[in-house]
């Protein structure tokens, strides 16, 4: 084959629609809004966070600090925060993500999941130290440890997931 040949439309990502993105980010705010309590609240992963991720590195054009900092704002307004840590803290994220994008889509998904490890205690702890500035109860250990973990576990099948989202059709081949 002709290095300079252009590959088959058959191999060419087309990304996901803008609605599909947008759709997924309020679906992960939805489910903040469901009644956690006790343990649920303990477990629960931040899927806004994860979701922030995943567009982040898949889909950099269409997500951005802006889009970050409101999806913050927006979960601060339903988990009832104080107005803006979240916000900081996905803005910090959104940062991060974009800093190490390189490197996490140069290994494959079960090895980009440390990464999003890292990137998700980085924002627990976020969380934490603001709220702690701010004179709130200090959250015990596992606060800081089994919302990240049971985030980075899920990281390998929400690209499964998302993948699957119905895409615009490839652009025609020219001759």
């Amino acid at each position: 084959m002709d290095s300079m040949a252009p590959l088959p439309a058959a191999t060419l990502r087309v990304s996901p629609s803008r609605g599909w993105i947008h759709a997924s980010l309020g679906l992960s705010l939805i489910f903040l809004f469901l009644p956690w309590q006790g343990w649920g609240l303990w477990i629960r992963p931040d899927i806004t966070a994860l979701l922030l991720i995943y567009w982040g590195i898949f889909e950099p054009a269409e997500m951005g600090a802006g889009k970050a900092f409101l999806l913050g704002m927006l979960s601060d307004v339903a988990q009832s925060h104080v107005l803006g840590i979240h916000a900081l803290t996905y803005s910090a994220l959104f940062v991060l993500v974009q800093y190490y994008r390189p490197r996490i889509l140069s290994f494959y998904r079960l090895n980009q999941m440390l990464h999003v490890l890292m990137l998700l205690l980085l924002t627990q702890w976020l969380e934490g130290l603001v709220n702690g500035v701010l004179g709130y109860a200090w959250p015990n250990w596992s606060w800081w440890v089994i919302q990240p973990l049971l985030g980075a576990l899920g990281w390998p099948f929400l690209p499964r997931l998302l993948e699957r989202a119905p895409r615009p059709a490839a652009p025609p081949q020219s001759p």
